[in-house]
């Protein structure tokens, strides 16, 4: 029975059951009271180098350390055995048994390492060849020894064709090898890395991939070869290039919008001042004429052409992002609500207007009337894409974009903005068109039906109050117009407007008109002169300054054009100032500078009269400025 015991425990598979198959055979040969297995970590120090055993502290039995070859496994104790008269003989039987049973449990524990070892290795081969990246083991000459199921998915090579070969013949014509070099940098024990190149496949394809190279250690850690990790990014960077030629084409079209908007901001300023001229010097001359006259019809002509043209530069200012404004503080819902009336009279009865609104909409800073510029150009656009019956929705809604969706958006920036969405169920646009509406006299209406200005305006006047404007439109899908103002926190104002009737009288206060455009300086003092006003006329800062030192008397406004040569107007006005205390002043302009406007946006408190303008808006607005 012994033997069959001895047998069992010299062929124990795992450390455990050696431990386990020795104490059933001390048990079954010294039949102790009581016996204990004290691990290595918890034994007591020993009382002398190379000591195998001891006696118990109760004297009826002893202690036998198991280790082989100088390593320790711990201690088993046998105490109160039942016949404690042959102690001695049991130890002495005891201690080369225990030499017996140590081995055995060294053998137990190599064999159960060996066996985790080959699991381990079983795995990690099961790991490599099922893995979808490519997993190859090469010399350090760079032949092929191992090629796993994923480099054979990527390639399309079976492992028998490539097994002997040199990864060079994956490498297209033309193409730069560089694992000749990385192999170099890993016998001389570099570090290797990362890096992309291109494959060839077994069907000519041609992949982009990525490659990790690094060494394989023998057990004395010597650099016996290298493996490569290889995965397929040819998607990956195919989207990359799709995100990239995304991220070019919204670049460049915002840099062309700009250029474009430059050049309409610098058209609509020297025609404005033309324009002035021609309304200012044509309402004067109507004056003078009698309804009846034959000259009465052709000047009237003549104006009325010069409004209309006025709209047109309007509109360009708009786009241009120079276009004189003065916000305020509102409810953006209260504002479109008031519109809702004139829009559907805008859009017909065969098309049905639907008005969503969310409810405590964030406050937005806007001029109001800029808010209705948009609405009608979006109106009028929606209109002409329906074909018979069709329907409109507008809607407003609080939105919070965070770094994640302007990564995706050039020019968008994360923070709360209240949308105005503005839909359509219309002839949609596509992609050609779409890359084109923002662009001023662009059109697809036919000769004389359109100008091209209407969202140009709607995408200037966006610019303008910093928000963002998205476009969704396919062929017979409809279109939606979504636009993004940044949310301000104030109390929302009502906006109205000041009648204005006829040119008020001045109470013979001196004004100094600063103009550099002869003709608009002529048409002022004209205008002015008879009201009861003394005009003083400067065609620049400097004569300005000449004529303020000059006179005698007190100047109690200065009208001055913003952008002039050697100043502007507001420098002018501070010097001015220092001058003649309590001089007020009024600016004029074809668009604002940023002398007297932060971001194209006037200053609280500031006058200004936006060219071109009619008598009763100059004489308004003198008026106004001297009160």
């Amino acid at each position: 029975m012994v033997i069959d015991q001895m047998n069992e425990l010299l062929s124990s598979e795992s450390e455990a059951q050696a431990f386990s198959r020795v104490k059933e055979l001390f048990n079954q040969l010294f039949a102790p009271g009581r016996m204990v297995w004290i691990p290595r970590d918890n034994m007591p120090p020993l009382s002398e180098p190379g000591e195998e055993s001891y006696w118990t502290e109760s004297g009826r039995g002893f202690g036998i350390i198991l280790s082989h070859k100088a390593e320790v496994f711990g201690i088993l104790e046998l105490d109160d055995l039942a016949f404690e008269q042959y102690k001695e003989r049991y130890l002495a039987l005891a201690l080369p048994l225990s030499k017996v049973c140590s081995m055995a449990i060294a053998n137990a524990r190599a064999t159960e390492d060996r066996a985790k070892t080959q699991h381990a290795l079983l795995q990690a081969a099961r790991i490599v060849e099922s893995s979808d990246d490519a997993i190859i083991g090469k010399t350090l000459d760079g032949v092929i020894v191992s090629w796993n199921q994923g480099a054979k998915n990527i390639c399309g090579y079976d492992r028998d064709q490539v097994i002997g070969r040199s990864t060079s013949f994956l490498i297209p014509s033309g193409q730069y090898d560089e694992m000749p070099q990385l192999l170099e940098k890993i016998r001389a024990g570099q570090s290797a890395g990362s890096f992309e190149t291109v494959w060839r496949t077994s069907d000519e394809r041609l992949l982009n991939v990525s490659i990790q190279v690094s060494p394989i250690l023998n057990d004395q850690g010597k650099v016996v070869g290298a493996s490569s990790i290889v995965r397929d990014i040819t998607l990956e960077k195919q989207k990359v290039e799709r995100e990239r030629a995304s991220l070019n084409a919204q670049l460049q079209q915002a840099q062309k919008m700009e250029s474009v908007g430059r050049l309409a901001g610098g058209v609509a300023h020297d025609y404005n001042n033309m324009l002035g001229v021609i309304m200012g010097f044509a309402e004067m001359a109507l004056e003078k004429v009698l309804p009846e006259d034959p000259l009465h019809s052709d000047l009237m002509e003549i104006q009325s052409a010069a409004r209309r043209s006025t709209s047109i530069t309007r509109q360009l200012l708009a786009f241009a992002r120079k276009q004189t404004i003065t916000p305020v503080v509102l409810d953006l819902n209260k504002d479109v609500e008031q519109m809702l009336k004139m829009l559907q009279r805008l859009i017909g009865e065969d098309i049905d207007l639907a008005w969503h609104p969310q409810p405590d909409l964030w406050t937005v800073r806007l001029d109001p009337s800029q808010i209705d510029q948009i609405l009608v150009n979006l109106c009028v656009n929606a209109r002409d894409a329906i074909e018979g019956v069709g329907k409109i929705t507008i809607e407003t809604k609080t939105v919070t974009i965070d770094e994640s969706y302007c990564a995706d958006h050039l020019g968008f920036r994360p923070g709360d903005f209240v949308m105005l969405a503005f839909s359509d169920d219309g002839c949609g646009m596509d992609e050609a068109t779409l890359n084109q509406i923002f662009e001023p006299f662009f059109t697809t209406k036919g000769v004389g039906i359109g100008t091209g200005l209407g969202l140009s305006t709607v995408y200037g006047i966006v610019k303008q109050n910093n928000g963002f404007i998205n476009v969704y439109s396919e062929p017979g899908k409809g279109t939606t117009f979504r636009i993004y103002f940044p949310r301000f926190d104030g109390k929302s104002v009502e906006s109205f407007l000041v009648a204005k009737d006829k040119a008020p009288i001045g109470l013979g206060e001196t004004l100094l008109v600063v103009e550099d455009e002869a003709s608009i300086l002529k048409l002022i003092a004209k205008i002015l002169t008879p009201l009861n006003y003394h005009v003083l006329q400067a065609n620049s800062p400097s004569e300005a300054i000449r004529l303020a030192e000059e006179y005698d008397g007190r100047i109690s406004l200065l009208i001055a054009d913003v952008v002039m040569p050697e100043v502007n107007g507001l420098q002018l006005y501070k010097r001015l100032k220092t001058m003649i205390p309590g001089l007020k002043c009024l600016f004029m302009s074809g668009y604002t500078a940023n002398a007297i406007a932060h971001r194209n946006m006037l200053d609280d408190g500031v006058n200004f009269l936006p060219k071109p303008f009619s008598k009763i808006d100059l004489t308004v607005k003198v008026r106004a400025a001297l009160s």
